[in-house]
């Protein structure tokens, strides 16, 4: 009994003697066989959670013992002893396959100097080259967030030819199968190689590379490979380098190093990529006629759009790269819904999508989406419940490119105050004027917002507007130009508000204005301006602030004087689609036809002489 407590006692205390001496902890992450470009060879380096091993061809096989470690945040900084020296080793794991390290050169001590991490660790420089080290029994990871898409792609390399490589048949192929049930589809993507006439060190071939994970520093996007066809270990580990800002051009190391990819630039071998679709989906249906041209997406970010018979062409330009683009094709279409095959941004597969449109009305295509599914079939797509079910809800706009003015729902002349973030401001349009304007002394001044040229189709809105007039009546101040013009482009009632689009040349935050009007007295008008060319669904008249989606509310009064002419109009767009402009209207007299009657030609004189006799009494 004696005898087996001493040695329960022996190996606590040799346990707790071995816990107490441990002052080092490499972490699982870093554990493992791993393969670099060390000091111009190829080097292997076995870590496990004491020891550190490396062995090259002209190092030999060197073996350290963990000493000290210390963590801040993912990165780790580990002190290895050798047999007479010690050196520092600051750890960045970037993926489950992949870390970079710095490495200090070995370190000797004074006889009484501990080996602390501070002091082992001096000569670490920010500076220096990271060596990248890649894991020999790596895990394939999803190639999703590294390289999505289908392109086209030219490309130059430094070492082998002079020049860029622009074959019609290079292509890079990274395509997800949402749902499949081989994993391995998923973590690899291809790149076709064609040969260039006259450049020697082009070839044909497909090299499959799976992808070990990415990681950012900074605006620039790294991300792994290995080519799982190569048995050379030099030859098989790659690194990528994409730019979040440009992400039309992609640089790739020529060896097993990142360190080599400073810039896109300026990596060793550079590819010029455009984006292609994988797919060809013919027509089945056509669009109205109407719907043809180029137009202006609200919904997303202003994006850019070309719509023919067939087609939309969906193109906008995110914060973080070049440009996306998606296009629509036409396949079915019953009453006002439109079914859509959508080929995807990343061009590797297509889905189905509805939309509802409203007939187009001025300058203004109004419609809503509904959620995307892989099925095509029209009642399924289509159903009413793909449609996002929401309390409040409108439409989203696609506005005219190049719009054509359209007379304004609100017209006269009105006196008005306002409320808001951004007010409409005195400034003069087009700069200083070539010379000083006459001095003109103003009793009265207002805020003016007027609609009085011969068509109504302008806006114009004076901050700062002089209301004096002579003794015979007439403005005192005409040569002031006013502060904002803005052109009536479409208006409509939807949800029981009205709504009117204008168009600003000038405008530096949006060209296009959303605003929410209303009639609210015989001659009083509430409008509301919205940040951009969409308004929210809960803005309304009396909206003014960002938490509505509105910069500024005003409040107008119709003031027109004697000599003003400026008559007052108002439509709450209920019947967008009627015509309200003046139009030359064609009689068709037929006195001039050759083949009338007796009786037609008597109805004929007739009616002449009764036109004449008007034209005497009247004038």
């Amino acid at each position: 009994m004696n005898t087996h407590l001493v040695v329960i006692f022996l190996v606590a205390f040799g346990k707790a003697t071995v816990e107490g001496q441990k002052s080092c902890d490499i972490p699982k992450v870093l554990q493992g066989t791993w393969f670099s470009w060390e000091v111009g060879e190829p080097t292997t380096t076995t870590i496990d959670e004491w020891s550190y091993e490396r062995q090259g061809p002209k190092q030999g096989r060197q073996r350290t013992e963990c000493v000290a470690s210390s963590r801040n945040g993912s990165d780790h900084t580990l002190i290895f002893k050798g047999s007479e020296c010690y050196t520092c080793v600051k750890a960045f794991p970037r993926t489950l396959n992949v870390f970079e390290k710095f490495e200090t050169p070995c370190v000797t001590l004074e006889r009484n100097e501990k080996p602390t991490i501070d002091r082992i660790c001096r000569g670490l420089r920010q500076d220096q080259q990271l060596i990248t080290l890649f894991n020999k029994n790596f895990v394939p990871i999803s190639c999703r967030s590294s390289l999505e898409g289908v392109w086209h792609f030219a490309y130059q390399n430094r070492f082998r030819f002079t020049g860029e490589c622009d074959s019609p048949d290079a292509k890079i192929q990274s395509c997800q199968t949402p749902g499949t049930q081989f994993l391995i589809q998923n973590q690899k993507f291809n790149i076709t190689y064609r040969q260039c006439q006259g450049m020697d060190g082009t070839f044909n071939g497909v090299v499959e590379f799976s992808c070990l994970g990415d990681w950012f520093i900074g605006k620039n996007h790294y991300f792994a490979v290995v080519n799982t066809k190569e048995s050379r270990e030099d030859e098989k580990y790659r690194c990528f380098l994409k730019n979040r800002d440009d992400d039309l051009y992609i640089g790739a190391s020529i060896t097993a190093e990142c360190n080599t990819l400073k810039t896109v630039e300026k990596s060793p071998e550079r590819y010029r990529v455009t984006p292609v679709k994988s797919e060809v989906v013919e027509p089945g249906c056509r669009f109205p006629q109407n719907f043809t041209g180029e137009w202006i997406n609200t919904a997303n970010i202003d994006a850019e759009v070309v719509i023919n018979e067939t087609h939309i062409i969906e193109t906008y330009y995110p914060d973080r790269a070049r440009y996306r683009r998606t296009i629509y094709v036409c396949r079915e279409q019953r009453d006002t819904r439109i079914m859509m095959a959508r080929l995807t941004v990343d061009g590797c597969q297509k889905d189905y999508i509805c939309f509802d449109f409203v007939p187009r009305h001025h300058n203004v295509i109004r419609y809503r989406k509904g959620t995307a599914v892989i099925k095509n079939d029209f009642s399924t797509v289509c159903s009413w419940v793909q449609f996002p079910n929401k309390e409040e809800w409108r439409y989203d706009l696609y506005l005219a490119a190049k719009p054509v003015p359209v007379r304004c729902p609100v017209a006269g002349k009105f006196n008005f105050t306002q409320k808001g973030e951004s007010p409409f401001k005195t400034r003069i349009l087009g700069g200083v004027t070539l010379s000083p304007r006459p001095d003109i002394r103003c009793k009265q001044n207002i805020s003016d917002f007027s609609v009085c040229d011969t068509d109504q189709k302008e806006m114009a809105i004076d901050a700062d507007y002089c209301l004096s007039v002579d003794y015979l009546g007439r403005p005192v101040d005409i040569y002031s130009d006013p502060d904002y013009r803005m052109k009536c482009i479409g208006y409509w009632q939807e949800n029981l508000k009205s709504y009117l689009i204008t168009y600003d040349d000038l405008d530096p935050l949006s060209k296009y204005r959303c605003w929410v009007y209303q009639r609210a007295d015989l001659n009083r008008v509430l409008m509301s301006q919205a940040v951009g060319a969409f308004c929210d669904v809960r803005q309304d008249v009396t909206s003014w602030n960002y938490t509505e989606g509105a910069v500024v509310a005003v409040d107008m009064t119709e003031y027109e004087r004697e000599r003003d002419q400026c008559p007052m109009h108002f439509d709450d767009g209920e019947n967008p689609w009627q015509e309200t402009e003046n139009y030359i209207k064609v009689f068709p007299w037929l006195i001039y036809r050759s083949t009338t009657s007796a009786i037609d030609g008597t109805v004929n004189a007739f009616l002449v002489s009764m036109a004449a006799l008007l034209l005497k009494l009247l004038f």
